[in-house]
C-alpha cells in the first residue's frame, strides 16, 4: 500500500512525476545475454542468415521502475537509428569463409565469453578480454570504434527526441490515470498508453514510423525508407502470380495491384510496413480492404489464397 501511495503522490505532481520517470529510465540497470535469431529467407523458407540478439532482463524493485524500463525500451528503440546511420558503410565485412556484419563478428566473440555489449557500449570492449587474440576481431571492433563517437552523439539526440515526445504522452495521460487502482493496474495503464501513443508523437515530430511485426519492434525513419518507384513492385511484395488464378482471384490481384502501386506512387506510406533496412515488405491489409469494398475477413482469405499458389508454384 505504501507503494501505491507513492505513486499516487507522485503522479499528484505531475511535472516532478515526469522528471522522476525520465531520470530513472537513464538509470535502469540490465542483466544481458546474448540468443541467436535465425531469420528466414521469404522466397525458399530456408535459413538466410543468423544473428545475435540481445536479451536484457531489467533490475527493478519497485512499482515506478517498471514504468521507468517502459520508458527506457522506448528510449532505446528510437536510438537504434544511430547505428544504421553510422554503420552503414563499414557494416559488411568479407571475411575468410563469410559475409558478416561488423557488429555479429564482435557480439559471436563476446558471447563465446560469456559477455554481452550493446554496441554504443563497445568502448569498453577490449582486446584482453579474449583468450587468444583474432585478427578479424581486432579489425572489426576497430572499425566500429573509430565512428563509435559518431554513434553516440546521434544517440544522445535521439535519446532526447524520445525524450520529449514521452514527456508529451505523460502530460496527457496522467490525468487519465484513476488513483483508486492498485499500483499494478496503474503501472499497466500508463505503460500501455506510452507504447501506443509515443510512435505517434515521434511520427509527428519527424516522420519515424513504428513498426511491430512478428515479435520484432523498431523505428523506420523517413530519410530511411526506399520510397524509389524502381525499388518498389507491388506484385514481387505481395507473392502475387497470375500463373494458375482463376478469374476472380486475378480480378483481385490486378485491382490489388493498382491500389497497392498507386499509393506508393503518390508517396502515401501510411498503410506500408517497412523492414529495419527500410524496404516495404507488407501492407495494411485492413485499409486496402476498405479500398477495394471488401470485407477484411473476404480480403485476407482471398489474398492468403492466391500467395498459397504462388508459394506451391514456387516450389
Amino acid at each position: 500500500m505504501e507503494e501505491t501511495t507513492n505513486i499516487r503522490q507522485q503522479i499528484n505532481d505531475k511535472q516532478a512525476f515526469i522528471k522522476s520517470i525520465i531520470k530513472l529510465s537513464n538509470g535502469i540497470k540490465y542483466n544481458k545475454s546474448y540468443e541467436i535469431v535465425e531469420v528466414d529467407d521469404y522466397i525458399d523458407g530456408h535459413v538466410a542468415y543468423k544473428y545475435h540478439k540481445i536479451v536484457r532482463e531489467p533490475i527493478v524493485n519497485s512499482s515506478i521502475e517498471y514504468i521507468a524500463v517502459r520508458v527506457r525500451s522506448i528510449k532505446e528503440v528510437n536510438a537504434r537509428y544511430a547505428y544504421t546511420l553510422h554503420l552503414s558503410k563499414l557494416n559488411e565485412y568479407k571475411s575468410l569463409y563469410e559475409e558478416s556484419r561488423l557488429t555479429e563478428v564482435v557480439h559471436s566473440n563476446l558471447m563465446a565469453i560469456g559477455q554481452a555489449y550493446d554496441v554504443y557500449e563497445f568502448d569498453k570492449v577490449e582486446m584482453d578480454m579474449f583468450p587468444r587474440y583474432d585478427e578479424e576481431l581486432d579489425y572489426c571492433l576497430s572499425e566500429i570504434k573509430s565512428v563509435l563517437p559518431k554513434i553516440k552523439v546521434e544517440r544522445i539526440r535521439l535519446l532526447a527526441e524520445a525524450d520529449n515526445a514521452i514527456t508529451r504522452v505523460l502530460n496527457d495521460i496522467l490525468p487519465l490515470v484513476d488513483l483508486a487502482k492498485s499500483d499494478k493496474e496503474i503501472v499497466t495503464f500508463i505503460n500501455k498508453a506510452l507504447l501506443n501513443r509515443t510512435p505517434r508523437e515521434l511520427n509527428k515530430e519527424n516522420g519515424t514510423r513504428f513498426i511491430n511485426r512478428k515479435g520484432k519492434s523498431y523505428y523506420v525513419s523517413k530519410d530511411k525508407m526506399k520510397l524509389k518507384r524502381n525499388q518498389f513492385i507491388a506484385q514481387k511484395v505481395l507473392e502475387i502470380d497470375f500463373l494458375n488464378l482463376n478469374k476472380h482471384q486475378k480480378e483481385f490481384a490486378e485491382r490489388l495491384l493498382l491500389e497497392v502501386q498507386a499509393e506508393f506512387d503518390n508517396g502515401l506510406t501510411d498503410n506500408f510496413i517497412f523492414d529495419e533496412d527500410g524496404y516495404i515488405s507488407g501492407i495494411n491489409k485492413r485499409h486496402f480492404a476498405e479500398r477495394m469494398e471488401l470485407k477484411e475477413s473476404n480480403f485476407k482469405n482471398t489474398l492468403a489464397r492466391i500467395q498459397a499458389k504462388y508459394q506451391d508454384y514456387k516450389n
